[in-house]
């Protein structure tokens, strides 16, 4: 049998064994210093070192270089943990290809050897390695194809946003509301000037306190079953979703957010959002379909009255409520 042969068959038979039966050994649970993926690696290099000792194989150059590519390959896509992204992978293997062309190239001799199968089974000295070649190249290339143009059913991996970017505007209930200068009507004094604090004067809490308390009322209807009693996100069906629902107390929630953003997100829900907000996009409904629009308003009111945040504005930062706020 050809001396290329028996090293083929022995690097192919024993990725295959090692791979399959050995290599679910090396990566259990609990990874020691014995059992791990890179300890398996070196012993499959072993393997191929001592078992072309033992039969006296000696591959050429060009079996060599393909050994190597298929062991950089095999590295960086199954033992190296954790994965890669794609593109690093993909520079790595350059790399990787670059110091394998570099080594048969070192000189005119090696660089013959190397080119010397090639050439031969291109011009069809070496038969059987040139049917196996043309048979294998396009069944290779049609099966890449076909996994490229394969719908994918696994979720995205890109990164999710948790404060997706809001539109310019938002329609809600026939009006369109330009985000940016929207604000909460149950906020605005008779001069229309808008208030993030609370209470505004002693003479308008009565009438604040109303509005925050028809708010309260529409929450614990509607809302509390997710955010929670205590709005921190810990509702009684909260468990059943990923992510979880907004924790109002947590100041990386509404305390960073003006109340038009809130009043895009309660209006159009999880089916509103735009698309970097995916995997797992909110399960919140579309509230517009359940409640007016002075409703909703009004549950924001209370939201930022009963965490004691107020609502960010252009040009300030969101911040708690001191003493001052609730007496």
């Amino acid at each position: 049998m050809n001396k290329n042969l028996q090293c083929f068959l022995v690097f192919v038979v024993g990725l295959a064994v090692f791979h399959y039966a050995i290599f679910p050994i090396f990566t259990p649970k609990e990874v020691g210093w014995i059992l791990n993926r890179y300890v398996y690696y070196l012993l499959f290099i072993a393997y191929l070192i001592i078992t072309h000792l033992v039969l006296r194989l000696k591959p050429s150059i060009a079996m060599m270089a393909l050994f190597v590519m298929v062991l950089g390959y095999y590295f960086y896509q199954s033992i190296l943990f954790p994965p890669i992204p794609w593109t690093l992978f993909i520079t790595y293997m350059v790399m990787w290809s670059i110091g394998t062309f570099l080594y048969v190239s070192q000189d005119a001799e090696t660089f013959r050897e190397f080119r010397k199968p090639i050439v031969k089974t291109i011009v069809g000295e070496y038969k059987f390695a040139q049917i196996v070649v043309m048979i294998a190249m396009p069944i290779l290339v049609g099966f890449a194809t076909y996994k490229s143009i394969y719908p994918d059913y696994q979720e995205p991996v890109e990164l999710r946003t948790v404060h997706p970017a809001p539109p310019a505007t938002t329609k809600v209930h026939g009006k369109t509301y330009p985000l940016e200068s929207t604000n909460n009507p149950f906020r605005i004094d008779e001069q229309d000037n808008y208030k993030d604090s609370f209470p505004f004067l002693d003479a308008e809490k009565h009438e604040y306190m109303k509005y925050v308390t028809e708010g309260g009322t529409i929450f614990f209807q509607n809302c509390h079953y997710c955010h929670g009693d205590q709005l921190n996100g810990l509702g009684m069906f909260s468990h059943v979703f990923n992510p979880t629902p907004a924790n109002f107390i947590d100041p990386g929630t509404i305390a960073m957010l003006q109340e038009s953003f809130l009043f895009w997100r309660v209006a159009k829900g999880g089916p509103g959002l735009p698309n970097e907000s995916t995997p797992w996009s909110s399960s919140m409904p579309p509230w517009e379909e359940h409640l007016k629009t002075d409703e909703i308003w009004k549950v924001i009111l209370f939201e930022y009255w009963y965490t004691g945040w107020h609502p960010r504005t252009f040009g300030t930062e969101g911040s708690v409520a001191g003493s001052e706020g609730e007496e």
